[in-house]
C-alpha cells in the first residue's frame, strides 16, 4: 500500500471574498458569512473540494492527464463505495492568525441590479465579505503519488466564493508537504480495547429516525456502526489477505464496537437515565420506578444527552452541535437543492470500547485507530475528522466498574436494566419484542424473570449499506437510557450478569446495539437530584453573537423614531450612502455633517424639522462608545468611529426595506 502524504494548504484573499453561509441576518446583511461559534470565518471543506475539481479537470485537460486520477482522487458524484487509498481527505480551512475581535475579519458590501441602466426596484442586497489579505490553513492527506498533481491543481485556484463577476473573491493557494502518515505500535492482544477520540473537525452522524424534508439532525455520538464501517472498511483495503482470512471473526455478532461518546470529568459515562420527572419551577426531582403516584402534574426531567452519576447526585450534559446550509448539485445541469444538516462540533473528548470475539483481533484493529481517522458521512469533503488520543487494552468498560455488581455477594433477586444502546430482541419466532423475558431468563441461568415496572422511549433505528447502496430495514427499539426493574426466580451468577455485560443483548449487537448495564438497584434508588456539567468555552467565544443581538435590537426600537422622521426612502438612501463614503474615506464626516447642517438651516422650517430626529441620531451614535449606542459593556464591545458608521448603515437600510419610509 502507497503512503499516505499530508499537505498543509495555505490560501490568502487578494480581494474581500463572499463565502454564504445560506443564511441572512434580519435587519442586516441579506448574505451572512459562513463562520464557526466564535464568530471566525473559514472555508468549508466541501468549497475546498469543489474549487479543487474545477482546477485539476482543466489542469489534466491542459496537460494530457488521464481524468481517471480525477476520480480516483476526489471520487465521482453519489459515490457511495467503500475507502480507497487513494481518496483525498481535506480539512475545512481555518484562520491562520486569527484577531482578537471577529468583527475585524468581515466588511459590508451592498448591491443592486440594473434595469436599463436604473436601479431595478427592490433589488438592493447587503452581504457580508472577509476581507482582503485574511490568510486560511488547512490540512489534505493523500496518496504520495498524487502530491504533485495536487499541488499544481491548488495552484490554478484563483477564484473562490460568490459575486466572482463583481471582483469579488480573488484568492491564491498553495500546499507544503509536512510529514508521512505512519503507525505506531499496536496492541498485540485485547479481551476490551477503551479508545479515545477528539473530534477535530465537525462529525456528520445523520439520524434519520429525526430527520425529514431537506433537514438532517444528527446523532450526540458516534455510533459503533460507524466506527465498525471504517474499520472494516480499512482493514479490507490495507490488507486484502488478511481480512479474507479473519473477516468472520470480525464480523461476528460477538465482535462489538460500542458507541463513542462525549465524555466530561473523570467519571464513565452513561446516557441519560430515564425514569425521573420534575416540576415546573424544578424544585421537586422523583423518580417514578420509586414513587410510581408522586409524578401527577410533573415533566419528564430535563437531563441532556450523557451523564455520570455521583453518590446522590445525576450530573448531565449534551454534546456539542452545530448546523450549516449545503448545496445538492443537480446532475447534468438540473437544479440545485439546498439542505440543511446537523453536526457533532469540533474539539470534543469521545471514549469508546471494542469487544472482540478473538483477542488477537485487538493487533490488526488498533493499526486502524491510530493517529487521524476519518468516520461518518462526507469524509473526503472535510467532515469526520478525529484524532485518536489514547488507545489500550482493558479487561471490561469503566461503567460495570463504576456502576455495577463487583461481588457476587451484592447479588439478589432484584436487578435494575440499563440501555446503554439501542435495544430490541425477537421472540422464538423471530419477531421483534422488546424484552423477550424467556431469553432474558435462559441469558441470566433462572428459571424466570418478570418485568415489575419500566421508564423507557423507543425510537426507530436503521442504517445505510455503502456497498449494497441500499438502506437497512428499519426496526422499533427501546432507546438508549431506557431503564427496566427485574425480578428474577433467584439471585443469578455474576458470570452470567458479566457476559451479557460483555457481549449485549438481542439483535445487531456487532454494531454496538443492545449494550446493557446491570445497575445496582441502591445506586439508582439513591437518586434524588441533578446538576448539570456546564462547557467551558474559550475566551470570548459567543461574544459575536451577543454583540449581534444586540445591534439588532437597537436597530429594531430605532427603526419605529426614524419613520416618524417624515423622510423619504431616497432621503434615507442619501444619508447612508454618504455614511458609506465616510467608511471608505478613512471616516471622515464632514461631507456628512455639510449634507446635514444644509438641511437642517438652508431649506427652510418646514424642510428642516424633517431631518431634526435624524440628525440628533446621528449625532448620538457617532458621539459615543458603540457599546452604550446598543447597551452593552463597553469593554466587551470594539468600538471605533467605522462601527459606529456601520450600524447607522445597517439601520437605514433595514428601515428602507421594511418600507415604513413615507415617500
Amino acid at each position: 500500500m502507497s503512503k499516505r502524504i499530508q499537505l498543509e494548504i495555505h490560501a490568502e484573499l487578494r480581494s474581500d471574498a463572499v463565502f454564504g453561509s445560506g443564511y441572512s441576518i434580519p435587519g442586516g446583511e441579506d448574505i451572512a458569512v459562513v463562520q464557526d461559534d466564535a464568530g471566525y470565518p473559514y472555508i468549508p471543506g466541501t468549497a475546498v473540494k469543489g474549487l479543487l475539481r474545477e482546477s485539476m479537470e482543466n489542469w489534466l485537460v491542459w496537460s494530457g492527464g488521464d481524468a481517471a486520477d480525477l476520480r480516483a482522487i476526489l471520487g465521482e458524484s453519489g459515490w457511495q463505495g467503500t475507502a480507497d487509498g487513494r481518496r483525498l481527505s481535506i480539512t475545512p480551512l481555518v484562520l491562520q492568525n486569527p484577531p482578537a475581535d471577529p468583527a475585524d475579519c468581515y466588511g459590508l458590501r451592498t448591491f443592486t441590479s440594473l434595469e436599463n441602466g436604473v436601479v431595478k426596484t427592490g433589488t438592493l442586497r447587503t452581504a457580508a465579505c472577509v476581507t482582503r489579505g485574511t490568510q486560511f490553513v488547512g490540512t489534505a492527506i493523500c496518496d504520495e503519488s498524487d502530491v504533485d498533481l495536487i499541488q499544481s491543481a491548488l495552484e490554478g485556484i484563483i477564484w473562490a466564493g460568490h459575486q466572482r463577476n463583481r471582483g469579488f473573491g480573488r484568492i491564491c493557494f498553495h500546499a507544503e508537504k509536512t510529514k508521512t502518515i505512519e503507525n505506531r505500535a499496536a496492541l498485540q492482544s485485547a479481551r476490551c480495547i477503551r479508545y479515545q477520540l477528539r473530534t477535530e473537525t465537525p462529525v456528520l452522524i445523520s439520524n434519520l429516525s429525526r430527520s425529514g424534508g431537506n433537514s438532517y439532525e444528527t446523532r450526540g455520538l458516534i455510533p459503533g456502526a460507524a466506527v465498525r464501517g471504517m474499520v472494516v472498511s480499512e482493514l479490507a483495503s490495507r490488507d486484502p489477505a488478511w481480512f479474507e482470512a479473519n473477516k468472520a471473526a470480525l464480523l461476528s455478532e460477538k465482535t462489538c464496537f460500542l458507541d463513542a461518546v462525549p465524555r466530561k470529568g473523570d467519571l464513565p459515562v452513561l446516557p441519560s437515565l430515564l425514569g425521573f420527572f420534575e416540576d415546573k419551577q424544578q424544585t421537586k426531582f422523583v423518580s417514578v420506578l420509586r414513587d410510581p403516584g408522586g409524578i401527577e402534574g410533573m415533566k419528564r426531567a430535563s437531563l441532556g444527552n450523557f451523564c455520570s452519576l455521583e453518590g446522590d447526585t445525576i450530573r448531565y450534559w449534551k454534546s456539542s452541535t452545530g448546523g450549516t446550509t449545503r448545496i445538492q448539485r443537480g446532475k447534468d445541469g438540473g437544479d440545485s437543492k439546498p439542505f440543511q444538516v446537523r453536526y457533532l462540533n469540533a474539539g470534543q473528548l469521545l471514549e469508546g470500547y471494542i469487544v472482540p470475539k478473538d483477542p488477537a483481533l485487538a493487533e490488526k484493529i488498533s493499526e486502524v485507530l491510530n493517529g487521524s481517522i476519518w468516520v461518518g458521512a462526507d469524509r473526503y469533503e472535510g467532515y469526520g475528522r478525529c484524532q485518536v488520543v489514547s488507545l489500550e487494552s482493558v479487561e471490561e468498560p469503566d461503567w460495570i466498574r463504576a456502576y455495577g455488581y463487583k461481588t457476587a455477594g451484592e447479588i439478589t433477586d432484584k436487578l435494575c436494566l440499563v440501555a446503554l444502546s439501542p435495544l430490541a430482541m425477537v421472540d422464538c419466532y423471530g419477531n421483534p419484542c422488546g424484552i423477550s423475558e424467556t431469553e432474558l431468563a435462559a441469558r441470566l441461568g433462572v428459571d424466570w424473570v418478570r418485568i415489575d415496572a419500566c421508564a423507557t422511549t423507543t425510537a426507530e433505528f436503521g442504517g445505510y449499506n455503502r456497498t449494497w447502496k441500499c438502506r437497512e430495514p428499519s426496526l422499533l427499539m427501546y432507546d438508549r437510557g431506557s431503564v427496566f426493574s427485574l425480578t428474577c426466580s433467584h439471585a443469578p451468577e455474576l458470570t452470567k450478569i458479566r457476559e451479557i455485560e460483555r457481549t449485549g443483548l438481542g439483535v445487531r449487537a456487532a454494531e454496538g446495539y443492545g449494550q446493557v448495564l446491570f445497575l445496582q438497584p441502591e445506586k439508582y434508588n439513591r437518586l434524588a437530584k441533578k446538576q448539570e456539567v456546564q462547557t467551558v468555552k474559550p475566551a470570548g467565544s459567543g461574544d459575536g453573537a451577543k454583540m449581534r443581538r444586540a445591534r439588532q435590537k437597537w436597530i429594531a426600537e430605532q427603526c419605529p423614531q426614524l419613520r416618524a422622521g417624515a423622510l423619504s426612502a431616497s432621503q434615507v438612501g442619501t444619508i447612508q450612502s454618504i455614511c458609506a463614503k465616510a467608511i471608505s474615506n478613512g471616516c471622515d464626516l464632514s461631507e456628512l455633517e455639510a449634507f446635514l447642517q444644509k438641511n437642517l438651516k438652508d431649506r427652510g422650517a418646514k424642510h428642516s424639522s424633517r431631518f431634526v430626529r435624524i440628525a440628533d441620531l446621528i449625532h448620538q451614535v457617532t458621539g459615543q462608545p458603540l457599546g452604550t449606542t446598543i447597551g452593552v459593556e463597553d469593554t466587551a464591545c470594539p468600538d471605533s468611529m467605522q462601527a459606529r458608521l456601520e450600524l447607522l448603515c445597517e439601520l437605514m437600510d433595514h428601515s428602507r426595506k421594511e418600507g415604513g419610509s413615507k415617500a
